[in-house]
């Protein structure tokens, strides 16, 4: 079987990149614009941050990076998508909802029982005195999760203890061991390749629907700011 290559998406500062380091059993360096991991069986691509105040153009930017990183590797070969949110975060605000829009068009609704939600930053928390109180947040923030992205998703938990990123290949080495048909691809990847992106890189990115619900993420808070909370 080839290489499982999975999608590393979430906030600055969600857990990507440690979770990458844990995959790697190294302290491996990842770059501002993402970063191609490659351990037995898997092709982990850590992709740039999405920030929390950024112009529509810089979004787009970021999103052209992602698309560099998916051609490193040939956008056509993604297995799966891991979605980011540190357990420290109580709830999904404002920005998560617009970066969970983004990515269900980034996906394509037959690629999202290959999409995973991690919660990291366990390893942060006081669970003597408040482990309760953040069980309660990680059972709202499913809740909260399914209401959005309804279909497939599973949600994990990142300890930052060795052992449990691999419950979360696991969970992409099943489906690959499992699957009968030709197992769907990811929208963008399909996008880029309809749209030559080797040809027209920008033009390309701009045409596909991630891109266009950018677009629609920065109008809706284009009447209270002057930044735009999303990719």
């Amino acid at each position: 079987m080839s290489n499982i290559v999975i999608l590393l998406i979430g906030l600055h500062g969600s857990g990507k990149s440690t979770f990458a380091k844990a995959v790697t059993g190294a302290d491996v360096e990842i770059s501002r614009t993402g970063g191609v991991i490659e351990r037995k069986q898997f092709t982990i691509i850590d992709t740039p941050g999405l920030a929390d105040k950024n112009t529509h153009e810089e979004n787009l930017e970021i999103l052209e990076q992602i698309a560099h990183q998916l051609g490193k590797i040939g956008q056509e070969h993604v297995n799966g998508v891991i979605y980011f949110h540190s357990i420290k975060n109580i709830r999904l605000g404002a920005v998560d909802r617009a970066n969970i829009r983004i990515l269900k068009a980034m996906c394509g609704e037959p690629f999202f029982p290959h999409v995973a939600f991690v919660t990291s930053h366990w390893d942060r928390i006081d669970h003597t005195n408040f482990g309760e109180q953040y069980e309660t947040i990680n059972h709202d923030l499913e809740l909260e999760r399914r209401k959005l992205l309804p279909k497939g998703p599973r949600i994990f938990r990142f300890l930052n203890d060795g052992k449990s990123h691999e419950l979360v290949l696991d969970h992409f080495v099943n489906q690959a061991n499992i699957a009968t048909t030709v197992p769907p691809q990811l929208l963008f990847a399909e996008e880029l390749k309809r749209y030559r992106y080797e040809r027209r890189p920008s033009r390309a990115v701009r045409k596909t629907e991630a891109s266009k619900q950018m677009a629609v993420e920065s109008k809706k808070v284009g009447g209270r700011s002057s930044s735009c909370s999303i990719l």
